[in-house]
């Protein structure tokens, strides 16, 4: 496996990551203060 190639995967698992908790702290937190 190419380093670019996995640096490309980490990378976009990373911001699949950093978008799901964001997602999952700021949708808890609307839906709390409704």
């Amino acid at each position: 496996m190419p380093i670019s190639l996995e640096l490309v995967v980490l990378s976009l698992v990373a911001y699949g990551a950093g978008l799901a908790i964001g997602w999952g702290l700021w949708g808890r937190d609307e839906s709390r203060t409704e």
